[in-house]
């Protein structure tokens, strides 16, 4: 450019143009000294951009590996989603600011539909009151970190024992004898936010192994928050978006205890991980939290890459220096075959409504009442909304006649729990002895009457709970002998009298049961069962609260009786539209294992009730957590692992097994029926009620006739002194047992309770009675390895492992346990009583198996847990009979009959061998039991 400037200037001096040569010196000038401010500029600008460029290194997330059962079903995965972190820049520096900016973060997250992951050892419990989340060694930990000491053994006897209260006080302002101010939390931030900003604050200080490394805020957020975060990045220092994937389940219902979910990896697990020398997790990672989830975390967990980048003081990346690349999870395989999972779940919800259906039929342990009452008792309606501001004038009629109801109820029991009121407890009527043991037990379980300080052989005490004095006598007592915390009065240092104390203590009775929702469904049951709330109202409640579709010809026919409540709710039962789930009555559970005989895979491991896990993965629906872990049904038990049950009957082919092996009873040997059993003091009766004469081995089994069982647990026991010793019968039956895998768990891969094998009384151990106590996944190992004749499996719900490539990684079968070895006349003679059971001419199920194509063997069991309640119903079997392929183990607690548990596995075999009709059984509506008079053995 100057060249050509100069170039010029020479042609207009030789043109003698002097003004016009000034003119153009100014110009060039001018021009010159703009050009090199610019650039003076521009460098100035291009070295402050320099001096302020950074860099960093960030994580790049590997992607978790999917679930898939044996076909290759996909039932976990996942979808990508978006996270908020939080990282400790160090550009605030006060607790003021930090409190101010981690407040507005939170307000933009919750204010655009997200919620904070909760990870925090202190919550708010339903009354607003401060409580630990955790207790034992995990609390000490917490308060070694809180007052930070470097081990538990460092905290004094006051620091171990405070309280979640006075932690979180001493979190928020500080200590005055310690000069401390750990957080300063102010008053300007109520209690519930205040809460929330330590909990933040705290996990940034204890992110100690990723210093440099993000906590996760919010998983799973909007794209509301996404944007709101993003537009607010100035005022939210440290605060970024993260991209990350979230775990999504298909069809959870029928595979959420065997899946189980992933959640936030804790503080305490992310250190006992680096502990054991995994690195490769951070505090922003997903982690099985249970189920396969967790038992294959090695294998599902993807290896976090990394990439070093130049960032400016905005964060926005300038350049990428380096990336490692993040690798992906393995793909794990389950045996499981989904289909019939699915089926199989389906089958035995029908079949519990079914039962529920013929009970009220007979009205055997159930009636309708009992089914309004179950609405409200398992909150399919939902009480506390009955008096909302936009509540239904039906609602409103409903909450008024509950009001008028507990104005009555509280002041009765003012009147009982009077200082006067000497009436012992025996002599109340029914209804106030249980609103009585409702009081006690509440003081009890909220540690104001202080019942473990009482000495056990407390003459006061003993006359209470023998219901001979009144429990304001008891309570006056305890009031004097300070057994009550005086604490939860809120006396202060004031002097009172016994007699004022215990006015304090019943206003604080009084106050808290207007509250308590426990207490006030007592109340909502009264009504029901005095006709006061009526089965239509309670009906109409379920379309105003939308538990069910709204039916303007139902609707209709109630309001104006046309329509029965009783024939309404039947009908909704019928169609599902409530499920004995929802009802919580008995029964409304059950479990089914299916397996392999020839390999021990499980193909189906079904539990019901069940819940859906998505609402627990990545993170924990509070709302929905709150309702599963309230909810009668127990829908978070995984049943067949979780719920040990007396095998009854189903046991006596071990009994068979050991007479036969130890040559107590001959493998043609008959045995007479006499009924009772009088070898023994108080010795037991059959079932049947009446003798089935001479019985062998098959017979017996087939007839199920306990005293051929009663006399082989005899004979087991019988010394050759000829004596009686049960412990050795025990021991003898024991023996077998464990053959036979009792006593272990069943070998599937996630947690499972212990067997216990009966160690009380040898002839009614015999027949599965005594303290024999096992899971469906144990008593299905046991038929397991009668079906394939002597391979006691270590069940399996493992398959294969493959990599990204579908390159197998591991692949899995099941290992033995241990061979059966006993006389080929022996498993005959139990193969064939099994036959029986299913086959014979004396069977009382074969009705149930007519007309199919396979032969199924089995062998039926009730066991009996309360009088006052039905039987437990079991059945077990395995399928075809001359050449076993599949097992199924079927048990119904509390499903009054034997014949409801073989039913619903006729069904399993229909659908899983495709029998003649089977796609018309998943089609159809509920139906009452084929055999309705039941079965009991």
């Amino acid at each position: 450019m100057f060249d050509i400037l100069i170039e010029k200037l020479k042609n207009m001096l030789q043109s003698r143009l002097l003004p016009i040569v000034i003119i153009y010196l100014v110009l060039c000038f001018s021009l010159v000294n703009r050009i090199f401010t610019i650039q003076i500029v521009e460098g100035e600008a291009y070295e402050q951009e320099v001096q302020q460029k950074t860099t960093k290194e960030r994580e790049l997330k590997g992607t978790r590996g999917n679930i898939l059962d044996r076909n290759g079903k996909l039932l976990a995965y996942n979808e990508l989603s978006y996270s908020v972190t939080y990282e400790d820049t160090g550009e605030l520096t006060t607790n003021e600011e930090k409190n101010a900016m981690i407040y507005k973060l939170i307000k933009t997250v919750e204010d655009n539909g997200g919620v904070l992951a909760d990870d925090f050892f202190i919550q708010l419990d339903n009354k607003g009151d401060l409580v630990f989340q955790t207790d034992g060694s995990a609390e000490l930990r917490f308060k070694r970190d809180v007052y930070s000491k470097s081990s538990v053994d460092q905290l004094t006897e006051e620091q171990k024992e405070a309280t979640a209260s006075e932690i979180f006080n001493y979190m928020r302002y500080g200590s005055d004898a310690e000069a401390t101010k750990m957080y300063d939390i102010s008053e300007e931030y109520s209690l519930e936010d205040a809460l929330k900003i330590m909990m933040i604050r705290f996990n940034i200080l204890m992110n100690k192994y990723s210093r440099y490394l993000p906590i996760t805020i919010a998983s799973d957020v909007k794209a509301e928050t996404v944007a709101a975060i993003r537009e607010s990045s100035e005022e939210l220092p440290g605060v970024t978006i993260l991209e990350q994937t979230s775990r999504v389940y298909n069809e959870s219902e029928y595979f959420a205890h065997i899946m189980g979910y992933t959640g936030l990896i804790t503080q305490e697990k992310l250190e006992d991980l680096q502990e054991q020398g995994y690195d490769n997790y951070s505090a922003t990672d997903q982690i099985g939290i249970t189920g396969v989830e967790k038992a294959y975390e090695e294998y599902l967990h993807g290896k976090n890459g990394s990439e070093t980048v130049v960032v400016n003081d905005q964060t926005r990346v300038l350049d990428i220096l380096k990336t490692n690349e993040p690798e992906a999870g393995n793909d794990v395989y389950l045996t499981i075959d989904a289909d019939l999972q699915k089926t199989t779940y389906q089958l035995l919800e029908k079949r519990l409504a079914s039962i529920l259906l013929n009970a009220l039929k007979n009205n055997d342990k159930l009636n309708i009442y009992d089914v309004y009452y179950a609405l409200i008792n398992n909150s399919v309606i939902d009480i506390k909304s009955l008096n909302d501001e936009d509540s239904t004038e039906l609602e409103k009629q409903v909450y008024s006649k509950f009001e008028t109801q507990q104005k009555v109820v509280l002041r009765n029991l003012k009147n009982e729990l009077a200082i006067s009121n000497t009436t012992p407890k025996k002599s109340l009527s029914e209804d106030m002895q249980e609103y009585i043991d409702y009081i006690y037990k509440m003081l009890k379980d909220e540690k104001i009457l202080l019942v473990s300080e009482i000495p056990a052989d407390d003459t006061t005490l003993l006359s209470y709970q023998n219901g001979t004095i009144s429990l304001s006598s008891f309570l006056k007592y305890a009031v004097s002998n300070n057994y009550v915390d005086l604490t939860k009065l809120n006396v202060g240092n004031e002097y009172y009298s016994t007699e004022e104390l215990y006015e304090k203590l019943l206003d604080l009775i009084v106050d808290t049961l207007a509250e308590d929702s426990k207490f006030n469904k007592i109340i909502y049951r009264d009504l029901v069962y005095s006709y006061k709330l009526s089965g239509k109202e309670i009906c109409l409640l379920l379309f105003d609260q939308s538990v069910l579709e709204y039916d303007e010809k139902a609707i209709n026919g109630l309001e104006t009786g046309t329509l029965s409540p009783a024939s309404f709710i039947q009908t909704k039962i019928r169609n599902l539209e409530i499920t004995p789930a929802q009802l919580a009555l008995e029964p409304c559970s059950g479990s089914v294992v299916v397996t392999d005989v020839k390999t021990g895979e499980v193909l189906a491991l079904v539990s019901y009730p069940s819940y859906d896990n998505n609402m627990f993965a990545n993170r924990v629906d509070s709302e929905y957590f709150n309702k599963i872990n309230n909810d009668l049904a127990y829908p978070l038990i995984n049943r067949p692992l979780q719920q040990k049950t007396a095998p009854g009957s189903t046991y006596k082919m071990i009994s068979s097994v050991a007479g036969l092996e130890e040559g107590v009873i001959g493998p043609t040997e008959t045995i007479l029926d006499e009924y009772q059993f009088k070898k023994i003091s108080q010795g037991p009766k059959d079932h049947t009620r009446h003798s089935h004469g001479k019985v062998d081995v098959p017979n017996a089994l087939e007839v199920s006739c306990n005293y051929f069982f009663y006399e082989v647990g005899y004979r087991l026991g019988t010394e050759s002194s000829g004596n009686y010793n049960s412990n050795l019968g025990l021991k003898r039956l024991k023996k077998y047992a464990d053959m036979f895998g009792f006593g272990t768990t069943s070998g599937i891969e996630l947690p499972e309770y212990n067997p216990r094998i009966s160690d009380f009384d040898a002839v009614r151990s015999a027949i599965g009675q005594g303290t024999n106590d096992y899971t469906p996944a144990q008593i299905a190992r046991y038929v397991t390895a009668i079906a394939n004749k002597g391979t006691a499996f270590n069940l399996t719900i493992f398959n294969k492992v493959q990599d990204l490539n579908k390159k197998v990684v591991e692949k899995n079968k099941a290992t033995i346990l241990n061979d059966v070895e006993i006389s080929d006349t022996t498993w005959n003679l139990i193969q064939e009583g099994m036959y029986k059971v299913v086959n014979g001419e004396d069977s009382s199920i074969k009705r149930l198996f007519a007309g199919m194509d396979i032969e199924v063997a089995g062998k039926t069991g009730t066991a009996q847990q309360n009088k006052e309640k039905p039987n437990h119903a079991l059945f077990v079997s395995y399928a075809p009979y001359e050449d076993p392929e599949i097992s199924v183990t079927t048990v119904i607690p509390n499903g009054y009959t034997s014949s409801n548990a073989a039913e619903l596995t006729r069904d399993i075999y229909k659908y899983y061998y495709k029998q003649d009709g089977y796609k018309d059984m998943l089609k159809s509506k509920v139906t009452l039991p084929e055999l309705s008079s039941g079965i009991s053995d």
